[in-house]
């Protein structure tokens, strides 16, 4: 079983690092307009919330946070540590609110904050270097991000209004790890079913876990997935947003 809790400690340390090694001023290529300093603030502000909803249990305020004087790397591993010290301190199978609609408890939010660092750690490099790549992200985290993907962000996004494109059934296969899963559309309104352990559908979309989540979160194109079946139906959900 995926150890959350260690890999979002790994991750975070790697994405502070990266903070110290980059120019603040830095642009960051896969989230336009935004430079290595907003990217910092958006990342530790999510934590110090995150934190702050895990301590109380409830739905808190997000937090407004004043651009630092300090290093950016470290106010970052500042709310990078007042986050792991609240996820030790309540159990994981605590009641606790989330914003999506699944089961609320605690263990939710180390889940959420390791995909959310790991992507924005792709992010970070990419404004160092310029290029993008998923081998930071090892196969079983990236494969239990696009699980996250399928189960809370496509009924988030309906939710908030956005229509994920599931207008037929759907597999989706991440070859290294061999986690498959099949979303097949429910009545209009509705997300759509998640089913895993086989990947059935008038089309297939296959990649190595980590391209299919950068993928899902817009940081790598479509054209990085083999597609099987009806093109059309592969194209058509990969044009939509299924994250939010």
């Amino acid at each position: 079983m995926l150890d959350h809790l260690h890999e979002l400690d790994r991750t975070a340390a790697e994405l502070a690092a990266a903070f110290d090694a980059v120019d603040p001023a830095a642009a960051v290529p896969s989230c336009p307009g935004w430079t290595i300093a907003d990217l910092a603030l958006h990342i530790g502000a999510g934590q110090r919330w995150s934190a702050s909803v895990l301590l109380s249990g409830r739905e808190q305020r997000r937090p407004e946070v004043l651009r630092t004087t300090i290093s950016w790397a470290d106010w970052y591993a500042g709310t990078t540590a007042a986050l792991l010290a609240a996820i030790r301190a309540v159990d994981p199978d605590e009641p606790c609110w989330n914003f999506a609609p699944v089961d609320q408890r605690a263990g939710f939010w180390t889940r959420r904050r390791l995909h959310e660092t790991a992507v924005h750690l792709v992010d970070a490099l990419q404004a160092a270097d310029g290029t993008t790549t998923g081998d930071v992200i090892p196969p079983e985290v990236a494969a239990d991000g696009v699980d996250e993907v399928f189960e809370v962000f496509v009924p988030r996004v309906l939710e908030r209004g956005f229509a994920p494109a599931v207008t037929r059934p759907l597999g989706v296969r991440a070859i290294d790890t061999g986690d498959t899963w099949t979303l097949t559309p429910r009545a209009e309104g509705e997300p759509p079913q998640l089913e895993r352990g086989n990947a059935d559908g008038e089309a297939v979309l296959s990649a190595n876990a980590s391209d299919l989540l950068l993928c899902l979160w817009k940081r790598l194109p479509a054209d990085r997935l083999t597609v099987e079946g009806d093109r059309q139906v592969a194209a058509a959900f990969l044009a939509e947003r299924v994250t939010s």
